[in-house]
């Protein structure tokens, strides 16, 4: 499968930066389309419903001047100072008296923070809402109460936001909610910077750094933050791929054929540089350790599919997961304890070298990036069979070396060697015996006739240290004989099966492309949406394999996939088993990518909609009137109406996104087998917004 590039996609990130700095505040907001009459109320918190009693239904689509809070208490004067800053565009803080649904009153400081976008035009407003003990007292009731969790809870549930609020289309103004008096548009006013001051950016608890202009944008990152999907990352990914393998190969190789006494002696009369190869190994660490610095600045995705870019959550994403064992392999210790005149020297270097072995883990973690490739695969296997079979090869050549001089009879392979070619070991002349070539050509033919269990019996093991050795290189040969090749073609087929399903839908999508001539950014959102929905469901069509099932299985089944659903919303409960059953195998799930419009203007309302991840946009005329996220409801009142109606707004999803629909009829014919839970059903069945355009004629032939 290819690198998760994650969200990446240029995106409006001010409401999911609000909203995330807001969690954990106990703060209570709302937030209002400056750019509609009544500048109406398009958005608002868990804590703001919980100081007023009402239900974002209530709330959604009033006008920011809260009228519904006003009462006997509230001061005319302090509704005319909050008119007059919406009027105005103005930043101000306002004490007023609300009264609650129930009727309480209470006490609070209203903040408005007008927010601009790039050209200098308000085109949202943000209110605060503090509670105040007593007169005179700038204290809040948030260090006093705990926040609990609510039904209507969609923080960290906009995580993507892709607002328009098109200025081509201001003369087309929603029309006002009934509860208004007067109407209230705010004006174009330049007559500021577009940034947030930094008085709001303290009172909203921010940093004058943080909070974003209101513009669609790209994700910021840091200066020197490099993109894990990013040109240079692939290719030094590749370039580091490339030094683990010689690493992998030589580090033995070095350690066990090449530090010998000579070597040794040789190093410490010339210096570090004398060996071109030791040079090699001192360019392979500081490439490790340079590596790990670029590590410290690459992006991730996390487990909500977005790309991380922020430097401390970067690092410590990185200390908790590779970096101690990154660490240890770029250790240079045959540096740290070069001159040190020890015998014990050459053994040590050539242990602590084999440390860098440790990259291998590094590879390792990628490879299922390639396990879709049978080709790749069996290359794969090849190669770490040959792999093996030269570390093995190394640790015979020590074993035989570390012997001879021990040896009272010298029958160890290295001295058979020696004679069977004619060139003995004379232990005076430290220069004599076979050559290098020689001896690591023999143990690499031993070690692999030995793996393949093929041996001939010309390269044998004499000493119990070498018997011993081979008995273990024999298990391994067929503990890895069984493994890889008496289970190639199992690992072929069973390899081949999801990547040729994933390249033959990938290759109709690009035919599709190809022959009605997409252009690149519908292009680019197809094969993306592709690559997620891949992802995601991994290529399964859900309900094909539910419909394998026998009915009563699927309703059981059906239940459990919207059990959350079905228990969360209040239109459900004091439903019987029998009708939760016959609901949820009506009930159709639907995954929509960030962009993509569920419902047009002027559709019919076929079904009711309800989030159960992500978060969506409702848009009349190019305007934003609603955003709405997890256990939200839309479509229409369906039990006022004979016949379905007509959209009267666009409806966009921002993020990724799961909603759960089911159709008019459906719902109908359930309710019409279960009468005794209709009235229950309609009667606490609230819509977040109603779809149905009042104005649209319906007509059908009969």
């Amino acid at each position: 499968m290819p690198v998760r590039r994650g969200h990446v996609a240029p995106q409006n990130t001010f409401l999911g930066v609000i909203i995330r700095k807001f969690e954990g505040q106990n703060k209570k907001f709302i937030i209002a389309n400056a750019r509609v009459q009544n500048c109406a109320i398009i958005y608002c918190n868990d804590g703001f419903c919980e100081m007023t009693g009402f239900s974002r239904p209530d709330v959604m689509q009033k006008p920011c001047t809260c009228d519904f809070l006003h009462g006997q208490f509230t001061s005319r004067h302090a509704v005319a100072q909050v008119a007059q800053a919406l009027l105005g565009s103005e930043e101000r803080k306002v004490e007023i008296t609300y009264h609650r649904k129930d009727g309480s009153n209470f006490l609070c400081a209203t903040h408005i923070i007008p927010v601009k976008n790039e050209e200098g035009v308000v085109m949202m407003f943000i209110l605060n809402f503090d509670y105040i003990l007593d007169e005179g007292s700038s204290d809040s009731l948030e260090r006093l109460n705990h926040t609990s969790p609510s039904k209507y809870s969609t923080i960290n549930k906009i995580p993507l936001i892709t607002l328009n609020f098109s200025e081509a289309n201001n003369d087309k103004k929603c029309p006002s909610p009934p509860s208004s008096e007067k109407t209230i548009i705010a004006p174009k006013v330049k007559d500021r910077t577009h940034n947030v001051t930094d008085k709001v950016t303290q009172v909203l608890s921010l940093g004058a750094d943080v909070l974003p202009e209101y513009k669609l944008q790209t994700p910021r990152m840091d200066k020197w933050t490099i993109l894990h999907y990013s040109p240079f990352k692939a290719v030094w990914d590749w370039l580091i791929l490339l030094l683990v393998i010689y690493t992998a190969i030589f580090t033995p190789y070095s350690a066990a054929f090449l530090l010998n006494d000579i070597e040794e002696q040789r190093r410490r009369e010339c210096g570090y540089s004398c060996s071109p190869l030791n040079v090699v190994d001192l360019i392979v660490d500081i490439m490790f350790i340079v590596d790990i610095l670029i590590n410290f600045r690459t992006t991730y995705v996390n487990t909500n599919e977005e790309v991380v870019s922020h430097p401390a959550k970067i690092a410590i994403h990185y200390f908790k997961g590779w970096f101690l064992i990154d660490m240890v392999a770029a250790i240079p210790f045959d540096l740290l304890i070069f001159g040190s005149g020890s015998d014990e020297t050459t053994t040590l270097i050539g242990l602590l070298k084999t440390a860098r072995l440790l990259r291998l883990v590094r590879v390792a973690r990628k490879l299922d990036r390639y396990s879709e490739y049978g080709a790749a695969v069996l290359m794969l296997l090849m190669c770490i069979f040959a792999l093996i079979a030269h570390w093995l090869a190394c640790i015979w050549y020590a074993i035989g070396n570390v012997e001879k001089p021990y040896l009272e009879h010298k029958i160890g392979w290295l001295d058979n060697l020696g004679v069977s070619i004619g060139k003995k070991y004379n232990y005076s002349d430290p220069s004599s015996g076979p050559s290098i070539k020689d001896k690591y050509v023999t143990a690499l033919y031993f070690t692999f006739s030995s793996l393949t269990s093929v041996g001939f019996g010309n390269v044998s093991p004499n000493t119990n240290s070498e018997k011993i050795f081979s008995i273990c290189v024999m298990l391994i040969g067929s503990l890895m004989y069984a493994s890889i090749f008496g289970n190639v073609s199992a690992i072929i087929q069973r390899l081949y099966s999801g990547t040729a399903r994933y390249h033959l839908q990938m290759l109709r999508v690009k035919e599709f492309i190809r022959f009605h001539q997409i252009p690149n950014p519908l292009r680019q959102r197809l094969e993306e949406y592709f690559q997620h929905a891949w992802t995601y469901t991994n290529g399964i069509d859900m309900n094909m394999v539910l419909k394998g099932f026998p009915e009563c299985l699927q309703a059981d089944i059906c239940l459990h996939l919207n059990k959350n659903l079905l228990q969360g919303c209040k239109a459900f409960r004091g439903a019987t088993k029998g009708c939760l059953r016959a609901l949820a195998m009506r009930f159709k799930t639907t995954h929509a990518p960030p962009g993509d419009t569920l419902v047009h203007s002027g559709d019919v309302l076929t079904a009711l909609y309800f989030v159960s991840r992500g978060s969506i946009e409702i848009l009349k005329d190019d305007v934003v009137v609603a955003i709405l996220g997890k256990n939200d409801i839309f479509g229409e009142m369906i039990h006022l109406y004979a016949k379905p109606g007509k959209s009267c707004a666009d409806v966009r999803a921002l993020s990724y996104c799961d909603l759960q629909t089911i159709q008019r009829e459906d719902i109908l014919e359930v309710l019409d087998m279960y009468p005794e839970f209709a009235d229950h059903f309609f009667t606490n069945l609230e819509l977040t917004f109603d779809l149905r355009d009042e104005n649209a004629k319906v007509s059908y032939k009969e």
